[in-house]
This record gives structure tokens, sequence and C-alpha cells, in this order.
């Protein structure tokens, strides 16, 4: 009795989880950071994202950094590109300012595309592109120049 007991509760939660589970097919905004899509840009490819870093607008220079630490140490593996010139109620008075966005990242930087080309821009710092979408919100005024100079 006791068996059929626990094979009825678990048979239960089972059913109870599939029920719960959240729908819409991959198509749900993912909250993540700079960093983890710049590790995983085939992850996330084509993916609705809300991200929250720092965004920097600069001459060759277009991303969204992890942070102000990782923007001043050049941090790479910390950035993807975000064209900011597309994106509407953003300027280049808002470089270095945190903020959260939301839009469709792109693994196409240093990828092959379909026609067998590699995209290549001197203003992306990392992979992407972040497709325009909106600004969620502003988290900070702008920072300070980094103290040393860049690499």
């Amino acid at each position: 009795m006791l068996k059929l007991i626990v094979l009825a509760a678990v048979a239960l939660s089972l059913s109870a989880c599939a029920t719960t589970r959240r729908s819409g097919g991959g198509n749900d905004i993912v909250h993540i950071n700079p960093a983890s899509l710049a590790n995983a840009p085939q992850q996330f490819d084509g993916r609705q994202v809300e991200v929250t870093g720092l965004l920097v607008w600069e001459f060759e220079n277009l991303g969204l950094y992890q942070s102000y630490g990782a923007y001043c140490r050049g941090g790479e593996k910390a950035v993807i590109y975000v064209d900011w010139g597309h994106w509407p109620g953003v300027t280049k008075a808002d470089s270095r300012r945190q903020v959260i966005v939301r839009g469709t990242f792109r693994n196409r930087v240093g990828v092959a595309q379909p026609n067998g080309s590699i995209l290549i821009s001197t203003g992306a710092p990392g992979s992407g592109p972040l497709e325009p979408g909106n600004i969620v919100r502003w988290l900070s005024r702008p920072a300070k120049p980094c103290p040393s100079a860049r690499p």
C-alpha cells in the first residue's frame, strides 16, 4: 500500500511540473549579462534578451560592457557589440552610463555568414550585434573616463 501511495504522489508531482512549465517555445525574454552573451553567443542567437551593462559609444568602440571595470581593462570577453546610433533615445552623451536594454541578439560578428563571408566591424569590441530595441531604464549618469589609458 505504501508503494502505491508513493507512486501516486510521484505521478501527481510530475504532472504538476509538466503543467507549470512556461510556454512560448523559446520566445521568452532572456535576462542575461554581457559576459554571458559574449561567452556563448551561438546559444542566444535570434533570442530576445534583456541586458544590464555599461553603454559605451566611442570612436571604434560601440558596445555594452559587463561593468565599468571591464570596460577600463578592455574586457573583450565581457562585452557585446551594439550600434547605438540606431537605438532610439540614445546619444553619444550617454556613453559610460549603466543601462538596462532589450533587443534581439545576433551572433554575426566574426562568424561565417550564409554566403561564406565573415562579418567584421572596426567598432565591434565583441560578439553581436544586439539589434535595436529599447532602453528599459537608465541606472546611472555617465562615468568619468578610465583613470589610465586603455590598451
